[in-house]
């Protein structure tokens, strides 16, 4: 039961995901509360031979924020989707009352893993096809790495 409430619909191990649990989206409110209460962004617009290199602040005042709000204390399964946003492989499985897409006849055939594959590349089709062939238990203890650039 625990690898099932890890395991999102598309077959993805959630604590394998760098947002579940994370610790930089911590650190990236504490340090974007702490420049905005000292008005760093103002600081950064000064032209001067101490502040030339800010001239992208805003770009990374942009990533900062993202950072922050990128938390996931949930499972997909348990908190309603990855960070809580259900996704359209969530919405098709609930749909059709599946437990998950190793349920379904059509993955390998299924455009909606297209949001996944730029990170994930084919984990988490290869997940599905673990889980059909070895239960969900078992499968994820042999699952691949999770992003791409993983070896």
């Amino acid at each position: 039961m625990k690898s099932k409430n890890n395991t999102a619909y598309c077959g993805i191990f959630c604590p394998d995901c760098i947002h579940y649990k994370n610790k930089y989206s911590v650190y990236a409110k504490s340090l974007k509360d702490h420049l905005t209460s000292i008005e760093f962004d103002k600081y950064a617009k000064i032209k001067s031979p101490f502040g030339e290199q800010f001239k992208k602040y805003e770009e990374f005042e942009t990533v900062l924020t993202a950072l922050a709000e990128t938390e996931c204390n949930q499972t997909c399964r348990t908190g309603g989707g990855c960070s809580g946003v259900p996704c359209k492989i969530m919405e098709c499985c609930i749909s059709k009352n599946y437990e998950g897409c190793w349920d379904c006849s059509e993955v390998d055939e299924c455009d909606k893993f297209a949001l996944l594959e730029p990170r994930c590349g084919e984990m988490p089709k290869n997940n599905i096809r673990k889980i059909k062939k070895n239960g969900i238990d078992k499968a994820m203890e042999k699952r691949g790495n999770f992003y791409i650039w993983q070896k």
